[in-house]
């Protein structure tokens, strides 16, 4: 019986964690393709396992660090979102980019997020190094 309890208990819990994400996740029909993120209403909603909505008037700037090595000679690239808002808090997503989805580039990306007021800074991460 204490097994059966220990081998349950588990199952239950990351049953229960994957019922909650399908529930969150349909809150946000439109999702497919967006990107690291996507916008919903008055939302930039990151585009995780659990979306992240984060209201756009709380957010002071956005980071998009990539490589642009990356970006010119491979069919992916590898690309982190930095949300800082206002109360100083942040969140950083991870994303691996691809020319399908909806933002393709970087430079989609702020594109969209200064087209609705919020500052975005673009950071090459290949600038610093010596090739």
């Amino acid at each position: 019986m204490i097994s059966f309890v220990f081998t349950f208990l588990p199952t239950a819990a990351v049953l229960a964690f994957v019922v909650y994400m399908l529930i969150s996740r349909r809150k946000y029909p439109d999702r497919k393709g967006g990107g690291p993120f996507f916008f919903d209403g008055d939302n930039l909603v990151l585009n995780t396992g659990l979306p992240y909505p984060v209201p756009l008037a709380e957010i002071d700037r956005v980071e998009l660090k990539y490589s642009s090595w990356e970006l010119e000679h491979r069919m992916s690239y590898g690309l982190t979102v930095k949300v800082f808002r206002q109360s100083g808090k942040t969140k950083t997503v991870l994303y691996k980019g691809y020319g399908t989805a909806k933002l393709p580039y970087p430079a989609d990306m702020a594109a969209a997020l200064q087209a609705r007021g919020v500052r975005c800074d673009l950071l090459d991460g290949c600038a610093n190094k010596k090739r």
